[in-house]
Parts: C-alpha cells; sequence; structure tokens
C-alpha cells in the first residue's frame, strides 16, 4: 500500500512539472517568435523632403544630421531621403541662403514628403576677397566642430548593430529596449563584428608603422626584410598604441618602438633558450 501511495505521488509530481515546463516552453518560444517578428520588420526611419526658395526647387543643398553625423545634398527636384529618428537635429544649408536648423518630429518622419522652404540670406557684402579654392563642408561652413570620423565597412556595421547591455533591460518597463541590439547580442553577431574591427584596426596600425617607421626599424633597430613584418606584428599585439596613434610626434612613436623591440629580443631569447632546452640528447 506504502508503495502504491509513493508510485501515484510520484507520478503526480512528475506530471505537474511537466505541465509546468510545457508552460514555460509554450511562453519561451512565444517571446522568441515575437522578437524575430518585431526585428522582420523593423525598417530603417527616413526624412524625406523637398527643398525649394518658394519659386524653385533648390539643387545640391546641402542636409547634414548633426546626431547620426550623416549628410546628403538634393537632387535636380530638390528632393532628397537622409536617415534619421525623432529629435534627430538637422541642418539646411544653400549658397546665398540663411541656414535652416530643426528637430525632427513623429509627423515629419510619416509623412511622405516634406517642403523646407529657404530664405534668401539678406546680409549686403561690401567688399569681396576672392582666395584660392578651399574645400567647402560642413566644417569649413562651421555647421560642425570637426569631421566626422570615417568609419570602415566593420565599424558601420558594428555601428548599425548597437551594442546592447544588460541593464538596458530596465527598458521593458517603458516599451523601449531595443530589439536589434539585443537580437543582435543574442546571436552573437555583435561580438563577431567587435572582432572583425579589432583585427581591422591592427592591420590599419601595423601598415601605419610600416610605411611611417620602416626606414626607423631598419637603420635604429638593425631589422630587415620580414624580421620587420614581425616585429610590427608583435609590438601592435603585445602594446597599446591608443595614446599615441595617429596623432602623437614621431619621438613618441620611435620611444614606443624601442620599448616593444626589448620586449621582441627578450621573447626570442626566451624561445631560443626553450628550443636549446628540447634538443637535449639523452644519455642513454
Amino acid at each position: 500500500m506504502l508503495k502504491a501511495c509513493l508510485r501515484f505521488c510520484s507520478e503526480e509530481s512528475a506530471l505537474y512539472f511537466e505541465l509546468k515546463f510545457n508552460r514555460f516552453l509554450k511562453l519561451y518560444l512565444s517571446i522568441w517568435l515575437c522578437l524575430i517578428f518585431v526585428a522582420a520588420n523593423a525598417q530603417e526611419d527616413l526624412f524625406k523632403g523637398r527643398i525649394t526658395d518658394g519659386h524653385s526647387n533648390l539643387e545640391s543643398a546641402h542636409i547634414l544630421n548633426l546626431s547620426k553625423e550623416l549628410q546628403t545634398i538634393s537632387d535636380a527636384n530638390g528632393a532628397f531621403e537622409i536617415s534619421a529618428d525623432v529629435s534627430d537635429t538637422l541642418v539646411i544649408t544653400f549658397l546665398g541662403y540663411s541656414q535652416l536648423n530643426f528637430l525632427v518630429t513623429e509627423a515629419q518622419l510619416s509623412a511622405e514628403s516634406n517642403l523646407i522652404e529657404l530664405s534668401k540670406d539678406g546680409i549686403p557684402l561690401e567688399e569681396v576677397t576672392v582666395e584660392g579654392y578651399r574645400a567647402m563642408d560642413a566644417v569649413a561652413l562651421g555647421l560642425i566642430n570637426k569631421r566626422p570620423k570615417k568609419l570602415t565597412t566593420n565599424e558601420r556595421k558594428l555601428k548599425e548593430a548597437g551594442d546592447f547591455k544588460a541593464v538596458q533591460l530596465l527598458g521593458i518597463v517603458g516599451g523601449g529596449v531595443p530589439i536589434i541590439p539585443m537580437l543582435n547580442k543574442i546571436t552573437g553577431r555583435t561580438k563577431r563584428l567587435k572582432k572583425r574591427v579589432a583585427v581591422e584596426n591592427e592591420n590599419l596600425l601595423k601598415e601605419y608603422l610600416h610605411e611611417n617607421y620602416g626606414s626607423f626599424c631598419s637603420k635604429r633597430l638593425g631589422l630587415e626584410g620580414e624580421q620587420i613584418d614581425r616585429f610590427l606584428y608583435f609590438a601592435v599585439i603585445n602594446h597599446d598604441w591608443d595614446d599615441l596613434y595617429p596623432h602623437a610626434k614621431e619621438e613618441q612613436f620611435e620611444f614606443r618602438l624601442i620599448q616593444a623591440h626589448q620586449k621582441y629580443t627578450a621573447s626570442l631569447l626566451e624561445e631560443s633558450s626553450s628550443e636549446k632546452t628540447f634538443a637535449v640528447p639523452s644519455n642513454n
């Protein structure tokens, strides 16, 4: 009788846990399906507009998204498209016209096209000084303090993928969890892109050192040919260059290379010593 009761209780417990597990599994799969659906239907928001002066369309007007550091120009019809989110700052400029700055609204992103009218700059010129050619860009026009960094392909992909942090899960309460970055984090895409960017930056640094300090490695450090390539690879991997590359003075780079060469020589001696130890013949 006791055995029968125990068997019955164990069967009931197993059934209970099985039901609980099935419910959890269904909930888990439902959440994943929702996330995949949202990610599949997520689209980049584009601000679409047409620039005029009230009479005619303005071709080649400059449009700058200060928030995303993106820029484009209007076509022959004054039309343009640029990636934007709500509250991004857009700056519209055209030679001879007053600059227009504004914040993007949700209604503007939803519109098929936004009509943007620029007014002519009424400041009279008392004297005109002709100078040599100078590049006309957002920096030259004083719209931004420095040029946006030119991203490599992998850096651009990493920026688009986002870098999801666990603390962002707190946004569930307000419905503000970034879905795409979270999926990229779960699938490992963000980690793979970070690794690609790191390798890419190491190669760029190695090329920079070889181009600018190859002769220094040869004359001062006594390296030749493939020795220089092997040493520079060692220097890039085993030293931190963020405080120097690419704007430090030549003397600072040379001093860092001397330090790296000392470690490189020590590692070669250690490796040679280890090989000799293993090569000692047996007395037997």
